[in-house]
């Protein structure tokens, strides 16, 4: 079934959460690959990380406007609220990191993406950039403090594996313990 129903995920959408739990786990390792020991200056092959940052925003949307045409199977019965709410929680805070991330990461970058056949400029060199710092006043360092605090400080190294840790670790949780069918349910 390509759909999903109140007690199944769809093909879609586990294809969709598979392709992009894969394309998440692959930023990350390629950044960590490169920074690796790396302590100033232009990190060599970073492109890789941007690149696949950067277009991950496409099956990105396709996946938002799937998940909202689409039903959402029901959690287990007897699920306490607390977990309920964390579980909605985390899933809020996935989809927005899964924007918040690229977009973060691109908005921060001054070296542009290059796909070889299509360059994508440096946020820092487009008009709306000019016309942000100029209007309010600030400086593209001022402005870069703030996207390589939240994308490369905090969020990127902290905040989003900790969620992704949390979601796979209640996946493993409800499958190991419970027993029930909420892993089987995205796995099958």
């Amino acid at each position: 079934m390509l759909t999903n129903t109140t007690t199944a995920w769809g093909s879609v959408t586990r294809f969709l959460h598979w392709l992009m739990a894969a394309w998440i786990v692959t930023a990350y390792t390629v950044i960590i690959y490169l920074t690796w020991g790396h302590t100033e200056g232009l990190i060599p092959g970073l492109n890789y990380h941007k690149a696949m940052g950067f277009a991950i925003l496409l099956p990105f949307a396709f996946r938002l406007v799937w998940r909202l045409c689409n039903p959402v199977p029901a959690l287990p019965s007897g699920m306490p609220g607390w977990q309920v709410r964390l579980s909605q929680l985390t899933h809020v805070l996935l989809y927005f990191l899964m924007i918040a991330m690229p977009v973060s990461g691109y908005l921060g970058n001054f070296g542009g993406v290059d796909y070889g056949i299509l360059q994508v400029p440096p946020f820092a060199r487009t008009e709306l950039a000019s016309w942000i710092f100029t209007t309010f006043g600030i400086s593209g360092e001022q402005w870069d403090i703030f996207f390589d605090s939240f994308h490369y400080r905090v969020v990127g190294p902290f905040v989003f594996p900790v969620l992704v840790a949390l979601h796979a670790g209640a996946a493993l949780f409800h499958h190991l313990v419970k027993k029930d069918d909420v892993l089987r349910r995205m796995w099958k």
